[in-house]
Formats: structure tokens, C-alpha cells, sequence
């Protein structure tokens, strides 16, 4: 059975996801008007749209 960890608190979600954007050469604003933008997009908050893309980068979302 695998174990999975807790989720990151939300505060460092934003930077983590942040931090995965930077991995895909978006830095500074730009990766964070990304985040913006994919938020707006798909009606969520930002929060949970960070939480989507480290959940996505970690394996946890098919």
C-alpha cells in the first residue's frame, strides 16, 4: 500500500506551485500572473489551482 504524505499547508502550496512554474522557465510575476490566469480560467481559487498543479507534479492527479 502506498503512503502518501500529508498536503502541504496552503500558504506553501503557492510557492510549491510557483516554484514548478519557475521549473517551466516562468519566473517572478510572470509565474505568478500564470497562476492568476489558470485560477481565472478554470473558476477556482488560486489556492486550489496551486494545490492542482503540485498534486498534478507529485502523481496524485491522473
Amino acid at each position: 500500500m502506498l503512503v502518501r504524505p500529508d498536503p502541504a499547508p496552503a500558504a506553501d502550496v503557492v510557492g510549491l506551485a510557483l516554484k514548478v512554474l519557475g521549473a517551466q522557465g516562468l519566473r517572478g510575476q510572470a509565474a505568478r500572473a500564470a497562476l492568476d490566469a489558470m485560477a481565472r480560467e478554470r473558476g477556482v481559487p488560486v489556492k486550489r489551482c496551486a494545490a492542482l498543479i503540485v498534486a498534478a507534479v507529485d502523481g496524485r492527479v491522473n
